[in-house]
């Protein structure tokens, strides 16, 4: 017996050598579909997580996080159901590359560190049901570019917006009687805020660190200020405050006890926040010119338009070096019309040099709700020297350059949904590639864009491949490199609800005709094309390769011409008929 375990005892270990080996090279392959709740399943696919069903969603903590958290990276999109009726503990926490979310006017509970670093969300349409927001839900979302409380509102947790650093404006609803400690400190360009809460006694460390605040109104029910609630506000100058029950006076040396600044420059009076607030701030430069960082925030019931340029100020008093950023956020259909009266303000104001040449201006524009453009606003910053950044609530991303538009192509139509999903292994074989995706637009859009498909970042620094099917045949129409976010950057001037799109991802040949995006060019040894990038039109198209309104144009190009040119032939012959002696008759009836 001994004899035979020494004879294979070698053998034994060689093999099991060899199952650990293959057992731990192989790859970990996550679970993409499973339960969240009694009533409630998720499923993934292509980058977007979505919950079905109805009901409280389950709570998680750091010994147990949610089903999906080893996809967070992965994770794109999220897609919450009507019926779901509370978000719960770390339930997307950490999923950074979300850039927006719509929550359902069916939740009235937001857990703990629900939505906690979240870095890219910009758009956060929180439902008109939320009571309860609970701690550092929205902890670390650097990038929410404007949050909008509802009057359902009454408990908000303890650093529930800590570090939302993009916040420009914000307003605590008259229904909130819990606010905890921190709720927004460190939101740095927070310029005012209206706190309508039912409470007595404003939380330590509620405006701690927020460089820019300007212009604050406190509740009429306020009696007391505690430590540290305006620490670091060095630009605050007023303070609004109706009630009775504390003295103005008293007031102002409490919050001068946490901003000291606000003994030189500020004053608590009565009155109400504005619709515009605002911050200058000058810094005197080495060679004795200033430069001046302007902050204006303009607040409406359907919009918010936050502007700040940099300029520096000469010593002769020439204003020059300006550079603008604009974050526009559109509520609702209802705000367009705020929103082009600010564009058109803020083109007057700092796009316009006195001697006339141009300045470049950037906006970063957000739709909370739909994704359709208003034609007005296109028609505005075309011919401009603009790029506007456009992300809508379901995550579609486009980039319009103003020189790019010709307002005479322009259709009025402008919708950017999208839904991407994957390919069947039967088309990524007819595309000739082992990855590809079914790109489907829910609406015709006809205007030269930058359209960013969200692929994910997994396929960051990877070739795109946009293909069309027009009939039967496939039609290859642009490759892009995919940026480290893991969008793919497409230059179309068109798209169609009703042509079939598809990506094929590191299709052989792609490689050396890819466009690299702006944001990678570094990468690419600043990367510069000599000619201009050509936006591809898809969809409707003519025999040409062109849309119905550029085929149309040309038509009404060639008639005119034909015309004239058939005019002048009659002309000439008419005159060298007259000159051979050529006499015209005229019936009676028609002299």
């Amino acid at each position: 017996m001994l004899e035979r375990i020494n004879k294979y005892f070698p053998r034994l270990l060689a093999v099991l050598f060899a199952v650990i080996i293959i057992f731990i090279s192989a790859p970990i392959v996550y679970a993409e579909e499973g339960t969240c709740g009694s009533n409630l399943t998720w499923s993934f696919s292509a980058g977007t997580l979505t919950i079905s069903g109805s009901g409280e969603m389950y709570s998680y903590n750091d010994k147990n996080y949610a089903p999906w958290y080893d996809l967070r990276e992965d994770i794109v999109r999220i897609v919450l159901p009507e019926g779901l009726t509370s978000i719960g503990r770390l339930a997307f926490y950490e999923c950074k590359n979300i850039s927006s979310v719509t929550i359902p006017s069916s939740v009235k509970t937001i857990g703990e560190s629900a939505f906690a670093f979240c870095e890219n969300i910009q758009i956060m349409n929180i439902g008109k049901a939320v009571e309860i927001i609970g701690k550092s839900a929205f902890s670390d979302c650097y990038s929410i570019t404007a949050i909008k409380l509802p009057n359902s509102l009454f408990s908000i947790g303890t650093k529930a917006f800590y570090r939302c650093e993009t916040i420009t404006t914000i307003t605590v609803p008259a229904n909130v009687t819990k606010m905890g400690t921190s709720v927004f400190s460190y939101c740095k360009n927070l310029v005012s805020a209206t706190i309508n809460a039912n409470i007595s006694e404003l939380p330590e460390y509620t405006f701690y660190g927020c460089e820019k605040l300007s212009t604050v109104k406190l509740p009429d029910s306020i009696t007391e200020i505690s430590d540290y609630s305006f620490e670091g506000c060095n630009m605050l100058d007023t303070v609004y405050y109706n009630g009775e029950n504390i003295e103005r006076e008293e007031l102002q040396e409490k919050i001068e006890e946490s901003a000291p600044s606000f003994e030189e420059n500020g004053s608590v009076s009565s009155g109400e926040v504005g619709n515009v607030s605002g911050t200058n701030i000058f810094v005197e430069n080495p060679d004795g010119s200033v430069h001046l960082e302007s902050t204006t925030v303009e607040q409406d019931e359907n919009s918010t338009v936050s502007t700040n340029s940099n300029a520096t100020i000469n010593l002769d008093g020439s204003v020059t070096d300006v550079v603008t950023e604009m974050d526009v956020v559109v509520n609702n259909d209802s705000g367009w019309t705020e929103a082009v009266d600010s564009t058109k303000d803020v083109l007057n104001e700092y796009g316009t040099n006195e001697d006339g040449s141009e300045n470049h201006v950037d906006m970063y524009l957000y739709l909370e709700e739909g994704a359709s453009i208003d034609s007005t606003f296109v028609e505005t910053i075309a011919g401009k020297d603009i790029t506007v950044t456009i992300m809508t609530a379901d995550g579609s991303v486009w980039k319009l350059n103003g020189k790019d538009i010709d307002v005479a192509a322009l259709s009025g139509e402008y919708n950017l949904s999208y839904v991407l999903e994957p390919g069947t292994p039967e088309l990524c074989e007819e595309l000739g590639v082992s990855t590809c995706f079914v790109l489907k637009f829910l609406a015709p859009a006809e205007v030269n864009a930058e359209v960013l498909i969200r692929i994910g970042p997994s396929y960051g620094r990877q070739n795109a491949t946009l293909f069309q099917k027009d009939k039967k045949e496939l039609e290859r129409l642009q490759s892009v490199v995919v940026d480290g976010e893991g969008y793919a950057h497409f230059y179309l001037g068109s798209v169609s609800d009703k042509t079939e799109y598809y990506i094929a991802m590191n299709l052989p040949g792609a490689a050396e005709e890819a466009i690299v995006p702006e944001n990678m060019m570094a990468e690419y040894g600043n990367l510069e094309y000599t000619e201009p990038i050509q936006y591809e039109i898809t969809g409707r198209k003519s025999s040409w390769g062109m849309n119905l309104g550029q085929v149309m144009g040309i038509l009404g190009i060639v008639m005119a011409a034909v015309i004239i040119f058939v005019g002048g032939i009659m002309f000439m012959w008419n005159k060298a008929r007259l000159k051979n002696g050529y006499v015209p008759k005229f019936d009676d009836d028609e002299e």
